[in-house]
């Protein structure tokens, strides 16, 4: 056999052993956050909101808009298992269809600010010119806190979903830039990508296969967070009259509703903010758990 033909073979059998190897760490890491309780419980949480979120349609017992004046603050009872509003409409129903809105709300902000605070960590890391630049101006923006800064800009374009969207990424973003940069800066350091550019490897090669593939364990931590985070601040804005407009429901409105008959009628507001602090808690024990499997020094340490 040709020299030529034994450097295919062993070449053959090192991309084998390596695609081997990332399957066993693959399968490794989905062992350890099906055992880690923080985890499992956090995404079972989730998953169930996100199934009952998904299904409204045929959960949600009554039309959540539909006003029905004989039964105005009717309490929780089997016919209403949440109540009724000042209006008659079904609370359950109101809030299925709410949770609907604020976890599609919360995962486009995640999914955005992720990929905005990774362009911009990645291109302020690695481009050094642009570092001061683009680090100043989100400086800047984190200057404001999140939430009045998410307000202003919502007041300023006008009460809908995706004004609360634009709103909120552009107020996280630059918290998720910087936790991709200092990844970034941490992984541009190690041997292999000093190797990876001696070779000749271009740009796009270093950045996308052997920075990105080893600096996206914190950003994956951070969305979690972010995603939690939006949905208290969505909440907040739509109390506020800044969020998605009525009738439609949403988590935050439907506490606005409440506060009118807090005393009278306490289940127009309790049961909204109970599932939000559900899916919240839900959110930070998937990152938690997040955590400690990616870092495990978070959990020696605590």
């Amino acid at each position: 056999m040709s020299a030529e033909a034994l450097d295919i073979d062993a070449g053959k059998s090192l991309r084998s052993e390596m695609a081997s190897a990332r399957r066993r760490r693959t399968l490794k890491f989905a062992r350890e956050l099906a055992l880690h309780p923080s985890f499992t419980i956090g995404a079972t949480i989730i998953l169930v909101l996100a199934l009952i979120a998904a299904f409204a349609p045929w959960l949600a017992p009554y039309d959540p808009n539909k006003n029905n004046y004989r039964d105005v603050l009717m309490g929780p009872s089997s016919t209403f298992w949440f109540g009724t509003d000042g209006f008659g409409r079904d609370i359950l129903s109101r809030v299925i269809y709410g949770l609907r809105v604020s976890l599609m709300i919360g995962l486009v902000v995640a999914v955005l600010t992720g990929i905005f605070g990774t362009i911009l960590g990645t291109a302020a890391s690695y481009v050094k010119w642009l570092d001061g630049l683009l680090m100043r101006m989100l400086d800047g923006l984190m200057a404001f806190p999140g939430v009045l800064l998410a307000i202003a800009l919502a007041s300023a374009l006008g009460p809908s979903e995706m004004t609360v969207i634009i709103a909120l990424t552009v107020t996280y973003t630059p918290r998720t830039a910087r936790v991709v940069r200092a990844a970034v800066l941490v992984v541009q350091g190690m041997q292999y990508v000093e190797a990876a550019k001696a070779v000749g490897a271009g740009h796009a090669r270093i950045i996308f296969r052997y920075i990105l593939g080893n600096a996206l364990s914190p950003l994956i931590v951070q969305m979690t967070f972010v995603f939690a985070v939006s949905i208290i601040a969505e909440a907040i804005m739509s109390f506020l009259g800044v969020g998605p407009p009525p009738p439609a429901p949403s988590l935050g409105n439907i506490i606005a509703d409440g506060r009118t008959y807090i005393q009278e009628a306490w289940w127009v507001a309790v049961f909204p903010g109970l599932v939000i602090a559900v899916a919240v808690l839900g959110l930070n024990l998937m990152g938690d758990g997040l955590r400690d499997i990616i870092d495990p020094r978070h959990r020696s340490e605590r």
